[in-house]
């Protein structure tokens, strides 16, 4: 059966598109004109610069850590990033690859076996160094292998984190229950029904961590990578997934930084 839990409620497949239209409705702002990103340097603590796009307001009162696929920076996660620049949030997505990208899976697969973990840490801590500033609420959103990367970012520094949302990510129901003690932000996660891996996630996540505000998501009939048009060479690719996932992202930031 297709579910979707909501703070540990399960709601049947029948009614998933009431659910998801309850929360299309409670969101009222509007995009403003489209943005272009750019590319930039940020700095870690050591003062190493890594390459970064970024795109919206500098003075904006929330700010946006994204993390990407295991595709890399694309055109995919710059879009996102120009979207969320569009809705008004002052948005940055870390390069864990250094400036390489991927354009089948095999290759993806090979960046991301060749990412180290330690660096990843310092291009994490960069990012969120980038955006925090007083009064600002920062949000994580991972894609994919992005996923646990933007978890551990929120625990680098919890208390600057409103929200955390993984799109089809995995893995972040395996981090130490210690380390998970520090997270007290929301969290969203939003995967396809025939994505085994993601959706397991969810579950044991739902299961392991009750004390946790976590929603859980589960589109219909889409599988793992829908939003990414480079994944199985656009196979998975699911427009109407990824539409809905992104009401659900606009709709989970404006609750959780807007109070």
């Amino acid at each position: 059966m297709v579910s979707t839990f909501l703070q540990g409620t399960l709601y049947a497949q029948e009614d998933l598109s009431a659910v998801v239209q309850s929360k299309a409705n409670s969101f009222t702002v509007g995009n403003k004109a489209a943005v272009s990103g750019s590319f930039i340097n940020v700095k870690d603590p050591g003062g190493v610069e890594f390459r970064s796009f970024v795109a919206g307001p500098e003075d904006s009162k929330v700010g946006v850590l994204l993390i990407h696929d295991y595709f890399g920076i694309t055109s995919a996660t710059k879009e996102v990033v120009e979207q969320l620049g569009a809705l008004g949030y002052r948005a940055i997505a870390v390069d864990l690859y250094k400036g390489k990208s991927a354009t089948t899976n095999d290759s993806a697969s090979f960046l991301l076996g060749s990412k180290d973990s330690a660096e990843t840490v310092h291009i994490l801590q960069a990012g969120i160094n980038y955006l925090k500033k007083p009064g600002r609420k920062l949000v994580a959103i991972g894609y994919s292998a992005g996923g646990i990367d933007a978890m551990n970012a929120t625990l680098l520094e919890p208390e600057l984190f409103g929200a955390t949302i993984i799109v089809y990510g995995g893995g972040y129901d395996e981090i130490e229950h210690g380390r998970l003690e520090k997270l007290n932000n929301p969290v969203l996660a939003i995967t396809g029904s025939l994505d085994e891996w993601a959706f397991r996630a969810g579950i044991n996540f739902l299961s392991d961590e009750k004390d946790k505000s976590f929603e859980f998501f589960v589109y219909p009939r889409a599988d793992h990578g829908y939003a990414q048009p480079l994944f199985n060479g656009g196979r998975n690719y699911n427009s109407e997934a990824t539409r809905i996932s992104w009401m659900l992202i606009k709709e989970f930031i404006l609750q959780n930084t807007m109070k």
